[in-house]
């Protein structure tokens, strides 16, 4: 399906299965994982929770219009 490092000569075929691909994936895309990973923890809004209400995360399965029925929520 094409190649997963050109430069290496690497195919996504030359690539095993499992725990064993962790060898044959070059450092340079191991570290491209890694620096997206850092972008997307470091960019995700953490001025959100200055500006929100106090326990309203923004995921609706934990909000509630109810005082007693959030806290509940909140602390299991």
């Amino acid at each position: 399906p094409g190649f997963l490092s050109p430069s290496a000569g690497l195919k996504f075929a030359d690539i095993p299965n499992g725990l064993a691909a962790i060898s044959k994936v070059p450092m340079a895309g191991w570290a491209q994982i890694a620096a997206y990973f850092g972008f997307v923890e470091f960019s995700g809004g953490f001025d959100d929770y200055k500006t929100g209400t106090p326990g309203d995360y923004g995921f609706k399965v934990l909000t509630s219009s109810d005082p007693a029925e959030k806290t509940k929520k909140l602390s299991a």
